[in-house]
């Protein structure tokens, strides 16, 4: 027998009646763990979607890095031996790996928002309980994985020729902020695009070209003047420096501002993208 007064919630006042506070944080947890669902369904979502559409998202990249460094690596190899004292295979592997996942992480977050836009089953997500960061994350890590995946295939690929991987921790750590850059901005053209024109104008004109010319194949301590100091304006090549500074130990910039200036850039794209989102900027008719 409760005692006469007490609910059978033991904290309810006499009549049996729940406050409105207990109600709301009741509702309160039933929408956070409702929102986490939402979250986890959506990233698995992107991930599949990557998976199951492999020869198409995994394989060309792979196969193009792979490329890359047979033609620059093994046919150039014979006449390029070295380039500042290391073998040049493992000179150019750490530009490889940026460029994939810059790449990949990219297209990955920008085509897959995009193409909701475009078909309009991005209502689904607006109308669901996921916030704004959920969202965005959700699709950030759909690049994420398809960059991260490619390059650990290339990586596989070269290991046999290389000399191996001086600091780990370095290198996955360049890896990441990389990813967390482009899939971002991604994200960001994934809003921004109003056709495919302008998606593929930023990934062909912008991105590529910004990859190519960030000292991959090449040392720029030997360019000259003024193609050295025009490179060292270019963002993907202190990524590419300080991912070269952890696969093989070399390193021409200042290697730690190299890697707190990406780790800023991470922070400002991935909130930039955030607000984008949340403003509903393009989403919504």
């Amino acid at each position: 027998m409760k005692p006469r007064g007490q609910s059978l919630l033991g904290d309810s006042p006499p009549g049996g009646t729940v406050p409105a506070s207990a109600d709301a944080r009741l509702d309160e947890r039933a929408l956070r763990a409702a929102s986490r669902r939402g979250a986890l369904a959506l990233s698995g979502r992107e991930v599949r979607r990557v998976t199951v559409l492999w020869t198409q998202t995994i394989l060309p990249p792979a196969v193009t890095a792979v490329l890359f460094m047979a033609v620059f690596g093994g046919a150039l190899g014979g006449e390029l031996r070295e380039v500042s004292g290391i073998q040049y295979l493992w000179f150019i592997l750490p530009g490889l790996l940026i460029t994939t996942v810059a790449g990949q992480a990219f297209a990955n977050a920008s085509t897959s928002l995009y193409q909701a836009r475009n078909e309009g089953y991005i209502d689904d997500v607006l109308s669901s309980p996921l916030r704004s960061a959920e969202v965005v994350w959700s699709y950030m890590i759909g690049g994420l994985y398809r960059g991260w995946i490619t390059a650990a295939i290339v990586l596989a690929c070269a290991t046999p020729f290389v000399g191996g991987i001086e600091n780990w921790l370095l290198s996955i750590l360049v890896l990441v902020l990389t990813g967390l850059i482009f899939s971002a901005l991604g994200v960001i053209t994934g809003i921004w695009a109003d056709s495919f024109d302008q998606q593929a104008f930023i990934a062909a004109l912008v991105i590529a070209p910004l990859s190519l010319l960030g000292g991959v194949f090449y040392s720029v301590e030997s360019l000259p003047e003024p193609w050295s100091t025009l490179t060292r304006f270019d963002p993907i090549y202190y990524l590419v420096d300080a991912e070269r500074a952890g696969v093989t130990g070399l390193h021409e910039s200042a290697l730690w501002l190299s890697v707190a200036v990406a780790a800023v850039a991470a922070a400002l794209v991935t909130l930039w993208a955030i607000r984008m989102f949340r403003v509903g900027h393009r989403l919504r008719p």
